[in-house]
């Protein structure tokens, strides 16, 4: 019988461009290959293996990963997925291949995916690939992993049910968002073909088992989660309904309870929370279209537009069942962004938060690292999603502060460029607020 080994191959996307390793090595022709490596023992899946080989070769994370091309070789069988560079950190790479002199350089190159089958790929059939779907592959996977084309952005209906001035709400259990705190009950997503009003509906039959009737929208709310994404909620109330509340779901509610609405749980989803305190303020001023005749909408407010802070973005990575949480902090000494840099590409300082650590200290690990004291006053410039090496979800916060002291080993980008950053932390720098003077801070 015949052993077919089994190897894993990334086309890893930083912004347009795919990162490749320049392969030098003694009395050979210098040739190209994507990152990736042979499939172990101890990996659990090829997805697992992928972003091993990753981790040993760049040091790099990357976020959901496609599998698009199946190459098959005599006695190697290769599969290779499409992602995107969240974070590289060359200093971190630990794979064997670097730990030899003799098997030459690998040398860190970005490639437009159209110039790949100009070079000396290895194996040949995959640069064809890569420049065969240079303008198609980009768009496969964005449509795969992220809302494609135009924005589109998740619309969420409520049904306030009172009992005088008390609501009805429920305890998340086993849903993978806010497990063990409040929200609104009945409430869901929009689905297509649906008008809010029958959303509405479906989402009391289906979790309360009652039919309610005569459903009105009294706010609408534009919110958008600290660190993550934005939505529309629309907040109903019924002239009544049919039936008697009870627990329909229980894989994905723990309990029903009846709280006064101005004195709601400590632990209620603060979305959830803002459209109760809405809808309370709109019927305190009887603002159904039934009693004030039609004549004024429903009231409209953003919630979460806000800068979030430190521990706002932390504790959303947390409801939203990230496992892991990493900081990076943009550092800026007059008006230059400071990165770290090696002779094949530059990175922010970053860390992984430990476990009963906050943001605030991990912050303050990356300042002490960089012999820079005290870092002061530090604000939000983004987020992005990644799975880290050992498989863990993640959620990579980026913070900005001013420094007074170039820290050690902390260089200035070039002037007037984002230097070799990876397309993730550029957007961190670019949304920082510094970079072109648009902050006032």
């Amino acid at each position: 019988m015949t052993t077919v080994r089994h190897a894993v191959r990334a086309i890893l996307f930083d912004g347009d461009d795919v990162v490749l390793f320049r392969r030098v090595r003694p009395e050979r022709e210098p040739y190209w290959v994507t990152p990736g490596g042979g499939v172990e023992p101890g990996d659990v899946s090829l997805d697992a293996a992928l972003r091993r080989e990753l981790d040993e070769e760049l040091g790099a994370t990357a976020g959901p990963a496609l599998h698009v091309f199946t190459l098959a070789e005599p006695g190697r069988l290769s599969t290779v997925f499409a992602c995107r560079l969240v974070s590289l950190d060359l200093s971190r790479r630990s794979g064997p291949e670097f730990l030899e002199p003799d098997v030459g350089l690998h040398q860190v190159r970005r490639v437009r995916p159209a110039d790949v089958r100009t070079l000396n790929m290895v194996p040949p059939e995959l640069g064809e690939f890569i420049s065969a779907s240079a303008a198609t592959l980009p768009a496969l996977l964005d449509a795969s992993t992220y809302a494609p084309g135009r924005y589109r952005p998740v619309v969420d209906v409520h049904l306030l049910l009172t009992d005088g001035d008390r609501v009805l709400l429920g305890r998340r259990h086993g849903t993978g968002y806010a497990d063990g705190e409040w929200q609104i009950m009945p409430s869901g997503h929009l689905e297509d073909g649906e008008t809010a009003v029958d959303a509405t509906v479906r989402e009391a039959r289906e979790e309360l088992g009652i039919e309610p009737y005569g459903c009105e929208v009294v706010h609408v709310m534009h919110h958008r989660n600290p660190g993550g994404t934005a939505r529309v909620g629309l907040f109903l109330v019924p002239r009544g309904y049919t039936g008697a509340p009870v627990n329909a779901e229980p894989h994905k509610c723990a309990e029903l309870g009846w709280f006064p609405m101005d004195r709601l749980p400590e632990r209620t989803v603060p979305y959830a929370r803002a459209g109760v305190e809405a809808v309370r303020r709109a019927l305190a001023h009887g603002r159904t279209a039934a009693e004030s005749n039609g004549s004024r909408p429903p009231v409209f407010s953003l919630h979460g537009w806000e800068t979030p802070g430190a521990a706002e973005a932390a504790a959303e990575a947390a409801r939203s069942g990230f496992e892991e949480v990493t900081v990076c902090l943009v550092g800026w000494l007059d008006g230059t962004p400071l990165v770290r840099s090696d002779e094949e590409t530059d990175r922010l300082p970053s860390t992984v938060v430990r476990p009963g650590e906050d943001v605030e200290a991990a912050l303050a690990r990356i300042a002490a690292a960089g012999a820079i004291g005290a870092i002061g006053e530090t604000w939000f410039a983004g987020a992005d999603d990644y799975v880290s090496p050992a498989g863990r979800p993640g959620r990579r916060l980026a913070f900005a502060a001013r420094l007074t002291t170039p820290p050690e080993g902390v260089v200035p980008l070039p002037a007037g460029s984002l230097g070799r950053l990876p397309n993730a932390e550029r957007a961190f720098v670019r949304s920082s607020g510094l970079l072109y003077g648009v902050s006032g801070r």
